[in-house]
């Protein structure tokens, strides 16, 4: 079989399964790599194949590196999707992600500031400690494994491959990354020493081993990392404020004294304004539900099924709203608390704050950043974990909603697959709303359900907890996308929650009638 150069070029492009193949990416001596739209799910996809004549003899090698890839779960690393063998063809399929590869940013000329470098260490570090404190083997880091998304925020391709992780893997791809960093700073910045110039350069010294003393853990690079940041970004904030109160003052002594008066009333007019949050907007009453009918639904197999009716939350579950519950429980007894928990909670968790909280809570009471996003009231709320998201439907006399329910939800909202929700707050204008006006299903965040089944293109693996939809780090995933999770425990930057409800009269009518009206809609 002969490997065409461009499949673009093709008059008939090649189709495997529920894959269109398109342009051929990367040959290597086993595979090829192609961009790919799945049918189904109306997604662009990578898509690896192994070579027809090699199937028998490395077939299994190739299932084993999946299954390797198939078993990370993590905010930062892409994910993989399924493996397929049919008609003497072997392929996997992994998500397409946004953005810019750091092999593109080197050609484009780009150029970031050590503030920018510090945020992009810290992540790849998150990241990379991933594979590293559960030790995975991984595939040596390139300059393509890295892509530059939206917000700045840094995402890898999933590098996991089967066998035993060796002991110079983190050394090596810590010099690695500090090589493609280094080359990615602005150069000859000025005042880099005052911003992180001078300290980011000793980190990247030590990532590189230059200090034989000391061997650093890519949990220690992204801890590093993260002091830098907040600390860069305390200095930069200083620094501005200073420059905006001697700019200001110039201004007074240009005006003379007759116009120094009424410039010192607008400093002081000024600086009381500056202190009020005009940015962050206050909570809104975004309680809406859906009235979704009873009736027969196909499920992601295509099986008919029967549901009875339920409402569904029109947006993902907010700050505003989580707090909410977090102050009722404050207000509870320990066994009042306890009622709302899972019978299976692991008896080590004993509270249900989200990851980051207290920094979380305050960027979005401010509406400001953390973390390289900016938050407010009415943002989705995200590192809670399948525990946390069943305690507060529970505390709100609903529950998590299942697969089949969210499917037929999808399959009602004409629209759902193929807009995508960028982050923001859970009510923000899609880019094409869906005519039930359900907002969030094909992103902002992905979503946890209250299944957990086993993985269709893994059978052999145990049931499994599953997230559902797209989310802002993954956003060709689209709304009936699955995602499955190794634990019940994870939390994720991109991950959150909604609830559904039995159909009952009164409070349920009234909630149609509330959400049918728009009043829980678009700000």
């Amino acid at each position: 079989m002969t490997v065409p150069e461009s499949l673009s070029e093709d008059p008939a492009p090649m189709r495997l399964g529920d894959y269109l193949l398109g342009d051929l990416i990367k040959e290597d001596e086993h595979t090829w790599t192609y961009h790919a739209r799945q049918g189904s799910m109306d997604r662009g996809v990578v898509l690896v194949r192994q070579k027809a004549a090699e199937v028998e003899q490395l077939g299994a090698s190739f299932l084993r590196d999946v299954r390797a890839k198939a078993a990370i779960e993590h905010a930062g690393i892409g994910s993989v999707y399924e493996a397929v063998e049919s008609g003497g063809e072997l392929y996997w399929t992994r998500e397409l992600l946004a953005g810019r590869c750091f092999t593109e940013l080197y050609e484009g000329g780009h150029k970031y500031t050590p503030w920018d470098i510090t945020g992009f260490v810290k992540q790849l570090g998150r990241a990379m400690a991933h594979l590293e404190e559960r030790g995975t083997k991984a595939a040596p880091l390139e300059a393509a494994d890295l892509v530059l998304g939206e917000h700045g925020i840094l995402r890898i391709q999933n590098l996991a491959v089967a066998g035993e992780r060796s002991s110079d893997e983190t050394a090596r791809d810590l010099r690695t990354a500090a090589s493609l960093m280094y080359d990615l700073l602005q150069p000859a910045l000025r005042g880099a020493e005052l911003f992180g110039g001078t300290r980011l350069g000793r980190l990247f010294g030590l990532m590189m081993g230059e200090d034989e003393g000391a061997r650093m853990s890519w949990t220690q690079v992204a801890n590093t990392a993260q002091e830098l940041d907040q600390a860069l970004a305390s200095e930069v904030r200083v620094a501005a404020e200073e420059s905006s109160k001697a700019s200001r003052w110039r201004r007074i002594k240009r005006l003379g004294f007759a116009g120094a008066v009424g410039a010192i009333v607008t400093v002081i007019v000024y600086a009381l304004l500056s202190g009020l949050d005009r940015d962050a907007p206050l909570a809104r009453d975004l309680s809406g539900m859906v009235l979704i009918p009873g009736g027969a639904y196909r499920n992601h197999e295509g099986k008919p099924t029967t549901l009875s009716s339920f409402m569904i939350d029109a947006h993902e579950v907010t700050i505003a709203e989580y707090v909410e519950f977090l102050d009722a429980l404050e207000g509870m007894g320990a066994s009042e608390r306890r009622a709302y928990d899972h019978g299976g909670q692991p008896r080590t968790k004993l509270d249900h704050l989200p990851d980051n909280w207290p920094m979380v809570l305050g960027a979005a009471r401010r509406g400001a950043n953390f973390d390289e996003l900016k938050f407010g009231l009415n943002h989705p709320v995200t590192g809670v974990d399948w525990w946390d998201a069943h305690a507060y439907a529970n505390w709100r006399g609903g529950r998590l909603p299942t697969l089949r329910e969210w499917l037929a939800v999808v399959a009602l909202d004409d629209n759902a697959s193929p807009y995508v929700e960028r982050w923001g707050p859970v009510d923000q204008d899609p880019r094409s709303p869906g005519k039930l006006r359900i907002h969030g299903l094909a992103g902002n965040v992905a979503e946890w359900t209250q299944d957990s089944e086993r993985n269709p293109s893994f059978p052999m693996n145990a049931k499994s907890p599953v997230v559902c939809g797209g989310s802002f780090l993954a956003p060709g995933s689209g709304a009936s996308s699955r995602t499955w999770l190794q634990t019940r425990s994870l939390r994720r930057r991109d991950l959150g929650f909604r609830i559904v409800k039995r159909q009952s009269t009164g409070k349920a009518e009234a909630e149609v009638e509330k959400s049918s009206k728009g009043e829980n809609q678009g700000s």
